[in-house]
């Protein structure tokens, strides 16, 4: 059913369940994948149970931003904002980007940072190309504008922190 659904072809980046990457062959009886780190998977189709398409008709650049609790959220948007804009009239990736990029908010909570959320729909397979650009830039505005990114830092303990006897 996989080739009379025309579900994926060659060059389609594809879920299959245990492999993902991209298609580099189908035949009646299986369907060869090559994942991102470069193994390349023969899936036997008769146990395709599902398929996820990435770049059929089109594709989603999602990219999450983490910022600081105690950040400006306005000016924290208005800076994802212009990054956005600016990578969509890039020379190099205007002819990527479908729709103009959106900026959804505030995703997540976490314990160190608020998560905001762009979508930009691209052309299929161009999703990657344009996250990494979008974060590069955003990265540089926040830089320009000394907006911390949050990061973890390690915490450790000395044996006084764990109820045993002082250090001398």
């Amino acid at each position: 059913f996989i080739l009379i659904e025309d579900q994926f072809g060659i060059g389609d980046i594809v879920d299959l369940g245990e492999a993902q990457g991209a298609v580099e062959r189908v035949s009646l009886r299986a369907t060869v994948v090559r994942g991102p780190d470069g193994a390349v998977w023969h899936v036997p189709n008769g146990v395709v149970m599902r398929v996820g398409n990435r770049s059929q008709s089109w594709a989603v650049a999602v990219i999450d931003v983490p910022v600081a609790h105690g950040s400006d959220l306005a000016e924290v948007t208005a800076f994802i904002e212009t990054a956005a804009t600016e990578v969509a009239a890039a020379p190099d990736l205007a002819a990527l980007i479908l729709e103009p990029p959106e900026v959804l908010g505030v995703e997540a909570f976490a314990a160190d940072s608020l998560t905001i959320r762009v979508i930009v729909k691209t052309t299929p397979g161009s999703q990657l190309v344009v996250q990494r650009a979008l974060r590069q830039r955003v990265k540089e505005l926040f830089d320009e504008h000394g907006v911390e990114i949050p990061s973890q830092l390690p915490w450790m303990r000395g044996a006084g922190d764990l109820g045993g006897a002082p250090s001398a």
